[in-house]
């Protein structure tokens, strides 16, 4: 499972950088008759070389630039979960979680740092209905918003925004896949899942105020 959980996560990247490899290797194998045959080596053949060089390196940057910002956990890796969880909205400042059940803040620590958020209102959580936990939030301050089981019980997507509705501002999206349970992070500028989440924080806060004021 662990063996599914890393090729998930690198499998595509190691591919993709083979592929890189093998492609700059051609490029020196077709130059490297004339380049031993050369004492003196032309300028343009030093030039396409260090061309070469730069564009593979930076592919190579690119690739895992593109990968930095995706975790895969094996499903049951509850405590590798529940770290990246953590380490994700400790200095995120306001943040909205959209939740199931919040089992993932079953641990002492993740729960005190809920209830830090809630009281500083830095929190909003968006779950199908409030559990026991999620009312000793709104109780400290958090802003809860449940949107009812009968409209969406158990979403396929589990995201939180940090920095919530200001400058910096990112989302964690996390699924089940296969065996495993992948998160993958972006930015306004990366993807337009940021936007999705945003709307959907947006409309069920909207919806919770509206019930609120009748």
């Amino acid at each position: 499972m662990r063996v599914n959980a890393w090729w998930k996560t690198w499998g595509d990247l190691t591919k993709r950088l083979f592929l890189l490899a093998a492609s700059f290797a051609s490029l020196v194998g077709l130059l490297a008759p004339f380049l031993l045959s050369q004492q003196d080596l032309p300028w343009w053949t030093i030039v396409i070389l260090i061309i070469a060089t730069s564009f593979f390196l930076l592919l190579v940057v690119m690739e895992f630039l593109d990968r930095a910002g995706r975790r895969v956990y094996v499903r049951d890796d509850r405590d590798g979960i529940r770290k990246y969880m953590h380490r994700w909205i400790e200095h995120g400042g306001r943040v909205a979680i959209w939740t199931r059940n919040m089992t993932w803040a079953e641990n002492p620590e993740t729960r005190n740092l809920l209830r830090t958020k809630a009281a500083n209102r830095d929190l909003i959580v968006c779950l199908p209905e409030a559990n026991d936990f999620a009312r000793e939030l709104a109780a400290a301050g958090a802003e809860l918003c449940e949107y009812g089981a009968q409209h969406l019980e158990s979403p396929a997507s589990r995201f939180t925004i940090v920095f919530f509705g200001r400058n910096g501002s990112r989302v964690a999206v996390g699924r089940e896949e296969g065996g495993t349970h992948v998160i993958e992070e972006f930015d306004p500028t990366g993807h337009p899942a940021f936007y999705l989440a945003e709307d959907l924080v947006t409309l069920v806060r909207a919806q919770s105020a509206s019930r609120e004021g009748r």
